[in-house]
């Protein structure tokens, strides 16, 4: 494990080039969840009406090769950082997918239902964001 002074989280909004189909964000979880895991990255993934907010927190050296990759991921465009800052322990063990707004997946995919809801103050914040930069 590293030790916490090596950890940081960073976070981030930005929009989809195109809207995500529920196959194309399941794509896209897994490539994210098998670099992650590969690299010791933990976080969370946010997904509302073509916005993306993620938080992710690992150490430094990982967490900015995997900002490196998500910059030039062109499933998306309009990055913007919100935050670098190092923290003490990790918010997100295990790795997260969460859909906000996603009455109509999780209706078309039941299977869902367990990633919407259940908000910590941290996504909360994060997804306030999102909604604020839509306007």
């Amino acid at each position: 494990m590293p030790r916490p002074k090596d950890l940081v989280e960073l976070s981030y909004l930005s929009e989809a080039v195109s809207d995500m189909s529920f196959l194309g964000l399941m794509r896209l979880l897994e490539s994210a969840r098998a670099f992650n895991q590969t690299n010791g990255i933990s976080g969370i993934l946010l997904y509302d009406n073509q916005q993306f907010g993620q938080i992710i927190e690992g150490e430094r050296a990982s967490v900015m090769k995997a900002w490196k990759r998500i910059q030039e991921d062109k499933r998306h465009h309009r990055i913007e950082l919100l935050e670098i800052r190092e923290i003490s322990e990790r918010s997100y063990p295990d790795w997260l997918l969460r859909f906000y707004g996603g009455e109509t997946l999780t209706r078309d995919y039941p299977a869902l239902a367990e990633m919407v809801g259940g908000m910590d103050k941290h996504s909360l914040a994060l997804m306030n964001k999102m909604r604020t930069s839509q306007t």
